[in-house]
């Protein structure tokens, strides 16, 4: 009976590895990737996409940023039409942002309490060159789970001309003459790069001068068009114009609702 019980233990031992050998050649012959069935999987994502869009422009002595006010679930359920993208940190800094509002409020609130803080210390107000420098750092601090945000910061700096500074989300920075953030991005980049950089314009052929009235006609002309476009831009722009030894100035203008 001993003898019976461990031929019959042998036997499955040897099935079990027969099993085993055959299904290692079956994977070798058609791997998972190959196959045409499409794997589906339930995945909790922490980070949801509100839509809108963000625009800025760096003039002489002058800065303007504009955004919609609209935000949007999916691209298809409005939530807001008066939705806060634009923060106006002090007289000569301005933050715009987009994407996942919980982070957008979140990213607002660590710098006002840094800003608050610097202002305790040394009894002055951040410039807008430090300031960039701050958010990038923060963040950074955040590359392994980042603000889910497109910001573009914009202000004054110490010598009294525009600045604007472009961001991703782990904290790269550059400061160039005009950037967007948001859903109609990939439409007013190209845009702006023929109205301001003039990447389309021949050799020889004379540049338009960016005044301040210039640069706000740029804007409207840019969300306008975006509106007609995108789907999670619309309601009202907010526009904000600092200009050097000036008061921060907001407007809201009417965008198409539908």
């Amino acid at each position: 009976m001993t003898s019976f019980t461990g031929i019959t233990a042998v036997a499955n031992a040897t099935d079990n590895m027969a099993m085993f050998k055959q299904a290692m050649r079956d994977v070798a012959t058609h791997p998972e990737w190959m196959s045409s069935r499409q794997i589906e999987r339930q995945r909790w994502n922490p980070y949801s996409m509100e839509g809108g869009s963000t625009c800025a422009i760096a003039g002489e002595n002058f800065a303007i940023v504009a955004s919609d006010t609209r935000m949007t679930q999916n691209d298809i359920n409005i939530l807001t039409r008066d939705a806060e993208k634009i923060h106006v940190l002090n007289d000569s800094i301005v933050l715009t942002t987009s994407g996942f509002y919980g982070d957008v409020i979140q990213l607002k609130k660590v710098l006002q309490s840094r800003l608050h803080k610097y202002r305790f210390d040394y009894r002055a107000d951040m410039s807008v060159d430090l300031c960039a420098e701050l958010l990038a750092r923060n963040l950074y601090y955040r590359r392994f789970f980042p603000y889910y945000t497109g910001a573009i910061l914009a202000g004054i700096d110490e010598n009294g001309k525009g600045a604007v500074f472009s961001y991703d989300p782990i904290g790269c920075i550059e400061r160039i003459a005009y950037s967007a953030s948001g859903a109609a991005e990939p439409m007013i980049i190209p845009f702006l790069d023929c109205q301001i950089g003039h990447v389309t314009l021949s050799e020889g052929y004379e540049r338009p001068e960016l005044t301040l009235e210039r640069a706000i006609s740029l804007m409207k002309d840019s969300f306008r068009g975006a509106a007609e476009r995108e789907i999670s831009t619309g309601d009202k722009i907010h526009l904000v114009i600092a200009e050097a030894g000036k008061p921060v100035v907001q407007k809201f203008l009417p965008l198409r609702e539908d």
